[in-house]
């Protein structure tokens, strides 16, 4: 980390947890989704990696029911931030781009996905609410399998939040790497950095996060620490990082464009996956 950042660094209630990036690289693999309407989306999308994990990609997806929540002030001491009340208007929606990550949850399997999406109120961005988002029958997914890698949440004492933490014995020629960030790393440069020790020439990003402050390029900047932050392209190497993505703070304001590498530093945590390009 050697950007000056936009805010400081963050001071959560609990003791740091190390180690504070988690990097597994892992193999591809393609599962198609088939949505036939009569479950929730995060049910549907875990049932078809069947314990795996992995993430899938959304675009344009029609929903008989949507709900969402954005980021809050958190009211309680044992934690720096936390979630808006529901805020679905009802009827048809359309989840226009979003990334969500799918992983273990206990005995189970669960989901973590953020985007934006049209509803009855207009175009929205937010963190998913997948048990109460319904997806119209007939349509397809398209998810990615790790091999050699899980994103498993589990309860973490310095945020006081459930988190997915990549784990997993890897693989040896690895097409990506499952990556968690821990509080005040930042995305670029942490990025760059695998990039250069993997010896990949460039290598596609996908993720979503939370930010403790933004600043992009042309001059806007994002203050609130309580934020959450999807890529919505994103392109790496060693030595430079172009990443468009869409954040929204606490207050609803939304923000996007081209990250400032050393201006990106995470709040809660980013889980991205790193796909090998060149």
């Amino acid at each position: 980390m050697t950007g000056a950042g936009v805010n400081p660094r963050l001071c959560h209630p609990g003791a740091p947890v190390l180690p504070r990036v988690s990097a597994v690289p892992a193999g591809l693999r393609a599962v198609d989704i088939a949505l036939d309407g009569l479950v929730p989306l995060d049910s549907a999308i875990c049932a078809a990696f069947a314990g795996a994990s992995g993430f899938v990609t959304i675009t344009d997806l029609g929903c008989t029911a949507l709900d969402y929540v954005i980021p809050a002030q958190s009211t309680r001491p044992d934690r720096l931030a936390w979630y808006s009340d529901p805020q679905g208007q009802g009827g048809r929606a359309v989840i226009r781009a979003a990334y969500a990550s799918v992983g273990r949850q206990g005995a189970g399997a669960g989901l973590h996905c953020h985007g934006s999406w049209d509803t009855a109120a207009g175009a929205r961005f937010g963190h998913l609410l997948g048990p109460r988002t319904m997806p119209e029958p007939g349509q397809v997914l398209r998810g990615w399998v790790f091999d050699g890698a899980d994103f498993d949440r589990r309860a973490d004492p310095e945020t006081g939040f459930d988190l997915f933490a990549a784990i997993g014995a890897g693989v040896a020629s690895p097409d990506a790497v499952a990556l968690t960030l821990r509080p005040d790393e930042d995305v670029a440069e942490t990025c760059m950095g695998l990039c250069d020790r993997l010896g990949w020439a460039q290598a596609r990003l996908e993720g979503l996060g939370s930010l403790n402050g933004a600043g992009f390029a042309g001059g806007a900047v994002m203050r609130d620490h309580a934020s959450e932050f999807v890529v919505r392209a994103g392109t790496v190497g060693p030595t430079r990082a172009d990443i468009d993505i869409a954040v929204i703070d606490s207050a609803g304001a939304e923000y996007a464009g081209a990250l400032v590498p050393g201006q990106g530093r995470v709040s809660i945590t980013a889980e991205l996956v790193l796909i090998r390009a060149g």
